[in-house]
């Protein structure tokens, strides 16, 4: 089913599910991790500092892209386009924002299966607190798109 069918209603919706499995995804991989390593898993900042910085450099310039990338792909949004392509740029920018914050979170991950380190969750807790700060709502597309008062109005109506 393409997007050029849906309502605007069933794309927020569609990105909603596309937004929650992406944020399962880093979940259920760093709780698979954290369950198997429960036992050797300990709390330091102290030890691994190369790792340390690293995923420190990865987490700020995944944050810093995802929010270059999601603005500048929305200025590329014409104020002339119709409402469904507003609504495919937008979802378009919004799955890159999220994968430059998943993208981080996955690493962070893989360093605290490799180290044992568990102060690399903290880090994936703070980016996955980013991703249910952006989650995607009818509010935002509004806020974040130039929309017309006519396509302000068929938002109203859903």
């Amino acid at each position: 089913m393409s997007y050029t069918n849906q309502q605007p209603k069933d794309f927020i919706k569609s990105l909603q599910i596309i937004h929650i499995a992406l944020l399962a995804g880093v979940l259920i991989f760093g709780a698979y991790v954290a369950f198997n390593a429960k036992n050797t898993l300990f709390f330091s900042y102290e030890e691994d500092k190369p790792f340390l910085f690293l995923a420190i450099i990865i987490a700020f310039s995944g944050n810093l892209a995802s929010k270059y990338l999601y603005s500048k792909l929305l200025k590329q949004v014409p104020d002339k386009a119709d409402l469904n392509e507003k609504a495919i740029k937008y979802s378009t920018a919004h799955i890159f924002r999220m994968a430059m914050l998943e993208f981080p979170a996955f690493m962070c991950i893989f360093f605290a299966m490799q180290t044992n380190n568990s102060f690399y969750f903290v880090l994936v807790a703070i980016l996955v607190l980013m991703m249910f700060a952006i989650f995607p709502t009818k509010s935002k597309f509004e806020n974040d798109i130039p929309l017309t008062s006519n396509e302000k109005s068929i938002l109203e109506k859903l």
